[in-house]
C-alpha cells in the first residue's frame, strides 16, 4: 500500500473525506491530507516539502507553480460560487442582499483563503457591492470581520463547522463564503440558511488541481480520477460545478 500525500485548501475540508473514502473502495491506496489555506500550502511546495496533489482555491497558484517548474500537470478541479449565510431570523430575500450588506446595524463577516493577496474574490464582492450601493469600499471593509477557517480566533469546538459555529456564538449576522462552505455551515447550525447572491455583485471562484512532477502511477491515478465523472459528481453534491454556469 503506497501513500498518495494531498495539500488541500481549507473549503476542501468536509469534502475530502467522503472523495477519498470512495476511491479507497476499490484502490490499494492510502491518502494523506493537510488542509491549510491555499497560499500558505503553495509556500509549502514552494520551500521544498514533499505532496503529490495539490487542491487550490486558487487557479492563480497552479498556474504559478506550473510555470515554476513545480507542478507537472495541472487542471481546473470545479468552480465554487459565493453565496451569503445569514441567521434565518432575518429572513432574506434575493433583493435584500445588498441593503443587507451595507447596513450599519448587521454584523457581516466574510470567509477568506487564507488572506492570500494572489486571491482577489473577498476584495471583488466588496468592491462590487461598493459599486452597486454606492457605499466607499473602505466603510464596507471596516465592517466586514475576516474569517480565515482553522486559524480563527476563537476556533470552533471538535466536531463543529467553523462558520456555523461562529454565527451561533460571535453574533454573526450575515457571512459571504463559498457554496461548499455554506452547505457545511447549514448542516451543522440549523438556524442558518444561505441565498445566492444577485447578479450584480456574483463572485465564483475557480478552483485548481495538480500533480508534482515524476508522480507515483497512485499519485497520477487519484489526479486522474478526481477530475472525472465520479469525483465530479461528490464535488457537485457539495456545492461545486464543473462548468462555470455563469458563462453559459
Amino acid at each position: 500500500m503506497s501513500d498518495v500525500r494531498v495539500f488541500a485548501a481549507g473549503s476542501m475540508t468536509h469534502l475530502m473525506p467522503c472523495l477519498t473514502s470512495l476511491y479507497q473502495q476499490e484502490h490499494s491506496v492510502r491518502i494523506q491530507t493537510t488542509f491549510g489555506p491555499s497560499g500558505s500550502l503553495r509556500a509549502k511546495i514552494e520551500a521544498g516539502q514533499a505532496f503529490d496533489l495539490y487542491l487550490s482555491a486558487s487557479t492563480t497558484h497552479t498556474k504559478t507553480l506550473k510555470a515554476h517548474g513545480f507542478l507537472e500537470e495541472i487542471n481546473i478541479l470545479g468552480f465554487n460560487t459565493m453565496v451569503l449565510l445569514y441567521q434565518a431570523d432575518l429572513n432574506l430575500q434575493a433583493s435584500d442582499v445588498i441593503s443587507t450588506l451595507v447596513s450599519p446595524n448587521i454584523s457581516v463577516g466574510m470567509s477568506t483563503t487564507g488572506l492570500d493577496p494572489t486571491s482577489d474574490h473577498e476584495i471583488e464582492v466588496l468592491q462590487k457591492v461598493s459599486q452597486h450601493s454606492g457605499v466607499p469600499l473602505e466603510i464596507l471593509e471596516q465592517k466586514t470581520r475576516l474569517i480565515t477557517g482553522g486559524r480563527e480566533t476563537p476556533n470552533a469546538p471538535t466536531g463543529r463547522n467553523q462558520y456555523g459555529w461562529l454565527m451561533e456564538t460571535e453574533n454573526v449576522q450575515v457571512l459571504l463564503t463559498y457554496l461548499s462552505n455554506a452547505l457545511a455551515a447549514v448542516a451543522d447550525n440549523a438556524n442558518i440558511r444561505f441565498i445566492e447572491l444577485p447578479d450584480p455583485i456574483a463572485v465564483t471562484g475557480t478552483y485548481g488541481i495538480g500533480l508534482a512532477n515524476m508522480p507515483t502511477d497512485q499519485a497520477r491515478d487519484f489526479y486522474k480520477w478526481l477530475i472525472d465523472i465520479d469525483a465530479q459528481e461528490i464535488l457537485k453534491r457539495g456545492g461545486f460545478n464543473r462548468v462555470d454556469q455563469r458563462s453559459t
